[in-house]
Parts: structure tokens; sequence; C-alpha cells
């Protein structure tokens, strides 16, 4: 018959051991991480938060109960994870299978610790950011006056902008030695780099202030690849360095002219193809360019549209005489009425305005008297009256601007809108005596211009009319 202190003990364990089931911690429901979330802090919840130590078989039981932990971050997001002191619990184990309440106070004040630690910054969830301090350039990165120069700088060349404005600083000083290794490393990558973003700058400098040789070195790699370079946004800046180079040297030159002669076709179709048929007709003689022309005439409609293009017929015009431009003149003439109100275009046709022969200036006065209204009401066909009225004057426009359109005076029509009034502002400061006549008409309508001066696009066309 069990005594009376075994039988507290035994009642002791079954009421722990339902004390132990009704410990178990709630689940939360599970939540999607955010980068938002707030700073990692881990709450472990052990199994058993108190532990009697009169019966070696709840210590047991209690020393199970931690082979797995609970987290709990902060977002009320938990992840069940294999408990980080199972090893220093086998110790423990293995040194006292009984345990005491000083054990589980000392591991209680391990986890402590372990929550302390456990919160440094590194632990934050937040969006990964790439940062390098080493890579931003500043007056301290000197030694002894000179700018240094890591490895890692010289390789990234490609991609980096701070590392490119750091060694073009670097070129930019006397250190040849530094110089040297810069150049060598481009020379590595030169095609790679002169059709970077940042890279191409860099190559640049080098035919800027690099030696002869230097020059010569990178020119001889990249002479090979100068459709591609050509066709490039980046890279065409460095074939003009290129020209620059070479513009000196009839022999280099002659062969750079048969490359270029054997892909004119594709570059004066290419946006970026035609700054560099622009830089050449910049640098090199005309006489040698004279090919290029009958090419220009089979692409004429493309180059008008576009930025460089424009710039190349306008250059052709400028520099060769109306006998070898003519093919080119009669063309223009039959797109004149599309080139008014196109972006780029609309230059072509201000140049003749400005330049070009009396014949072709005669046809584009009529197109723009004929579509005087609609042109400037356009954003760009705006541009070309105003340089009509610059040139030519108003007085072949009064009489337009004072006749009706849709039940309305065309310079109240023009008064209001947007584009049309920089027009009317044109003609009023214009000073020719044929604006006479329109004051007198405006005179006659006072509503008018009261409502032009009230509209938003009249009101300086008003202040105008008052100074009148």
């Amino acid at each position: 018959m069990a005594s009376q202190s075994e039988e507290k003990d035994l009642i002791g364990s079954i009421l722990s051991d339902q004390d132990d089931k009704q410990e178990i911690i709630p689940k939360k429901a599970r939540k999607n991480l955010s980068l938002k979330s707030k700073e990692f802090d881990p709450q472990i919840h052990p199994k058993h938060q108190e532990f009697q130590t009169s019966n070696a078989s709840i210590l047991s039981t209690g020393y199970q109960s931690h082979q797995k932990q609970r987290i709990f971050f902060q977002t009320q997001t938990s992840i069940e994870i294999q408990s980080q002191f199972s090893s220093a619990l086998q110790q423990t184990a293995d040194q006292d299978n009984t345990c005491s309440y000083d054990h589980f106070q000392s591991f209680d004040s391990f986890g402590q610790l372990q929550r302390k630690q456990s919160t440094k910054k590194h632990h934050t969830m937040q969006p990964i950011e790439y940062q390098n301090p080493s890579l931003i350039f500043t007056s301290d990165q000197c030694i002894d006056g000179k700018l240094s120069l890591s490895q890692t700088d010289l390789e990234q060349i490609c991609g980096n902008q701070l590392i490119n404005r750091k060694l073009q600083n670097i070129l930019d000083s006397n250190d040849i030695n530094t110089k040297r290794l810069i150049f060598n490393q481009v020379e590595k990558i030169c095609l790679k780099a002169s059709k970077d973003m940042f890279g191409n700058y860099t190559v640049q400098k080098i035919f800027e202030v690099g030696s002869q040789d230097q020059k010569q070195r990178i020119y001889n790699l990249l002479i090979n690849h100068i459709f591609e370079l050509s066709k490039n946004q980046y890279a065409c800046r460095v074939v003009q360095k290129m020209m620059e180079f070479i513009k000196d040297y009839p022999e280099q030159l002659e062969i750079f002219l048969q490359i270029l002669y054997q892909q004119i076709n594709p570059l004066l179709n290419d946006p970026n193809g035609n700054y560099v048929i622009l830089s050449c007709f910049e640098l090199f003689n005309k006489n040698q360019l004279i090919f290029i022309i009958p090419m220009i005439e089979d692409s004429l409609q493309f180059m008008s549209k576009q930025t460089y293009g424009c710039r190349v017929i306008q250059k052709v015009l400028e520099i060769y005489p109306v006998e070898q431009t003519q093919r080119i003149m009669d063309i223009l003439m039959t797109l004149a009425s599309q080139l008014c109100y196109q972006e780029f275009g609309n230059y072509i046709i201000q140049y003749l305005l400005k330049s070009g022969p009396p014949k072709e200036k005669q046809i584009i006065c009529q197109i723009i008297k004929d579509n005087f209204e609609q042109l400037s009401i356009n954003k760009f066909g705006s541009n070309t009256v105003e340089k009509y009225i610059d040139i030519i004057g108003p007085n072949q426009i009064i009489n337009i601007l004072c006749s009706i359109s849709n039940d309305q005076f065309v310079f109240y029509n023009l008064s209001i809108n947007p584009f049309g009034n920089y027009v009317m502002k044109k003609v009023l400061i214009s000073g020719d005596p044929s604006v006479q006549y329109l004051k007198s008409i405006l005179k006659q309508y006072p509503e008018l211009v009261q409502r032009i001066k009230n509209s938003d696009f009249g009101q300086r066309v008003g202040l105008i009319m008052d100074a009148l």
C-alpha cells in the first residue's frame, strides 16, 4: 500500500500533465510576409512556463517539449522552426538526465540573450537595395593629390555612371601610370564599352586625351565594327570621335569611307546612322562625300522625319550647289505640304524659306497662304507660318485674317488658339503698314477684343491690342 507522500506525488503528476495539455498555444493564421514588416523580434513561447521540480518525469516531458519552438513576428506571422537550442539542451541532458529547475532557469536566460541578439538590424525585413559606398566618387578619394583607382573601378566601366565619371577625371589628370591602367582595361572591352550608356564616354575621353598610340589601337579595334557602332545610340558618338581622329590622315580616311559606302543606305534609314552621316558632312571635305547625295534622294521621305536626318538634308542643301541638289529640291517640293506639319520636316521648310532658290520659295509661300489657318493652329505648322511672317511679312495674309471662317473672324480663331495666338502676336508686332487695316477691324468689334482678352490663350494678344 502506497505511502501518503507517494500518493501526493502521483496526484501532483496527474494534475501537472493536465496543466501541460491546457498550455498549448493556439496557432495563429499564417499571413504573407511583407517587405514593410516591422523589425524582426522573435518571441519564444516554451511549452512549460513553470516546472515542477518535485517530479523527474515532468522535467523529462518539459525537455521534449522544447524540441520545437514557435517564433512570432510582430506582423503576427508565425513560422515553425527547429529549436536553436536543441544542441545546448542535449548537452544539458547528457550531463544530468533529471535536470533541475536551475537548469531550465539557465536555459531561459540563454533564450532571453538570444532574443536580444536576434533584434539586430540585419534581421529587419525590408526591400533589398544595392549599395556600394566605395563607388561614390568624392574629393576625398585622393592620395597625394592624385585620384585613387581600384581594380573594382576598372571592372565596372560598363553600367556604372559614377565609375566612368571618376575614370574620365583621372584621364584628364597627368598621372601617366594610372591612365595606362585605365587604357589597358578599356582596350580589352572597347567594343562593349562603346555601346554602353556610360562606358562610351570613357572611350570618347581616350580619343580626346589619350596618346597617339592609344588612339590608334582603339581605332584599329573598332574600325571593323563601324556599321554596328553607327546604329547604336551610344556608340555613334564614339564613331564621331573616330572620324575626328582620322580626318587628317588621308589613307585611314579613305578606308573609313570605303567601309561607310558599303552600308550607307541602312545608315541613311536609321536615326543614329543619320547622326554619323551628319558628322561626316561636318568633318570631311564635301568633295569626298558626293557619293552620298544620290542615296539621300532615295531616303528623303524617311530622313525628313528624323532629328538628324532633317539636319543632313539641310547640310547638303547648304554646302552643295543647286546643280547637284536639284533632284533633292524637286522631291522636297512634292512633300512640302506634309513637311509643314511635321516635327522635324518643318525645319526643312523654314530653311528653304530663308535660303532656298526663288522658285522653291514661291511654291512654299503659296502652300502657306492656301493653308494659312490650318497651319497656324498646328503645333509645328505654326512655326512655319511664323518664319513666313518674319521673312515675307504679313501683308499677303491680312486679308485672310480679316475673312470669316466657321462663322467667326480668322484673327479671333487664332487669338484664342494655343498655337495660333503666337501667329497673331507675330503679325501685330511686325510693324508692317498692312496691319493698320486689321486695327480698324478690331476697333469695330470691341466685344470680340474683350472676349479675346478673357480667353486662356488670348490674354497676351489682348495686351498687344491695347498697346496698339
